[in-house]
């Protein structure tokens, strides 16, 4: 009465390491290729690894509108701007990416000026290479007046900086990184200026490069210790065939899952760094399962070959293996489409994961296997009939 539903009958005669040599030709040249996009045209590093301005800002009147709020300072020309809730419903934590002292930032310092100090002002940037600002005044002001005025876009002059006499122009040089330091006061002031009528702000912080160097160096350490950690533990528990495939398969799905971030140019933040280890962890898990049954079966099948072994190993674990991955590419598939711009850089390494994952355990781990020689004292003759299998 109680019998198991089996949704799907598999036969259990695919033949997987028939594409071995394929297979490994194909995910080299995608390795190749991932790694030097990787290391040519780089990844589109986000504000964790950049620097950039966290704001923390607070609703006047009930919960904090993220859609709004995000569509309100992504159209202010800052770069990117990522938000996420902070404590209560009415508080969120804005962060912008660190500013490069462009064009854009001095336009961005004229528009601030004219909403801080009246309409009429301009603001232009010196010759190339330098980090000189020019203003214009509607009216001529002298060093006291110019030294105000600019402070309204958060710069503060020293007295040789300041023009002589009274004049409607000041030229105030500073360096190129000087400019891109006083940038960020103008990213913060654009920022509130737009948002001042729903929301107050709370407090500001600047992510100087240095913290973001800092952590890029823990993240890699992190990546290492993980597969590390992994390798270890697979070689301790089979053979060291198993623990160098298990290696081959996970650089494999953490190589190509880079690339994908290159390739689509998808913000890597900390949070594609998670996802970058959640793909790790996801790939040997799958890979774990299939060494099992590989192992159980060479104590059961001594005679049969290696190639005919591992199939059989496949095709035993291939429901599991295909339930598995299909219930976790719903799941983050559905990150993907309903997520949100916060996700979608998670999600989407994640997604490609779960694929490369499946994929490198099947024909990438188990083919390592064939070519390190497991086990080759039961390797079966070549004129020797094939031994049948029993499941």
């Amino acid at each position: 009465m109680w019998k198991p539903v089996h949704l799907f009958v598999f036969k259990k005669k695919f033949d997987f390491l028939r594409w071995r040599k394929p297979a490994l030709v194909l995910s080299t040249l995608v390795n190749v290729v991932a790694i030097l996009a990787v290391v040519f045209v780089g990844l589109n590093f986000g504000i964790d690894f950049k620097g950039g301005i966290a704001l923390q800002v607070r609703a006047k009147q009930g919960v904090a509108q993220l859609d709004a709020l995000r569509a309100t300072v992504g159209g202010l020309g800052v770069g990117e701007v990522s938000l996420q809730e902070f404590g209560e419903a009415s508080s969120v934590l804005i962060r912008i990416q660190r500013q490069e002292g462009d064009a854009q930032c001095v336009a961005g310092a004229q528009r601030v000026m004219q909403k801080r100090a009246g309409a009429g002002w301009q603001a232009k940037p010196g010759p190339a290479g330098t980090g000189d600002v020019e203003f214009t005044s509607p009216t001529a002001l002298d060093g006291a007046g110019w030294r105000d005025a600019v402070s309204r876009v958060g710069l503060t002059v020293i007295e040789r900086q300041l023009p002589r006499g009274t004049t409607n122009t000041a030229k105030i040089d500073m360096t190129p990184e000087q400019r891109a330091e006083w940038c960020q006061q103008v990213a913060i002031k654009l920022v509130e200026d737009a948002i001042s009528a729903n929301y107050e702000i709370r407090g500001t912080e600047s992510v100087g490069p240095k913290i973001g160097d800092e952590l890029m160096q823990s993240g890699i350490w992190a990546v290492i210790a993980t597969m590390a950690a992994i390798v270890v533990y697979v070689w301790f528990r089979y053979e060291w065939q198993f623990g160098v495939g298990a290696l081959i398969a996970m650089l494999h799905d953490v190589i190509t899952t880079l690339g994908v971030f290159v390739v689509l140019q998808l913000d890597f933040s900390l949070t594609a760094l998670a996802a970058v280890l959640t793909v790790a962890g996801y790939s040997i898990n799958d890979t774990v399962v299939i060494f099992d049954r590989v192992r159980e079966n060479m104590r059961r099948y001594k005679k049969l070959g290696l190639v005919e072994l591992l199939n059989l190993s496949l095709n035993e674990t291939l429901s599991r293996t295909l339930m598995t991955s299909g219930t976790v590419f719903v799941a983050v598939g559905a990150l993907v489409l309903f997520g949100g711009p916060v996700l979608y850089s998670f999600s989407i390494g994640m997604l490609w994961g779960v694929i490369v994952g499946t994929y490198s355990s099947m024909w990438i781990a188990c083919a390592a296997l064939v070519y390190l020689k497991l086990r080759p004292d039961q390797l079966r003759p070549a004129n020797e009939e094939p031994v049948k299998a029993k499941a």
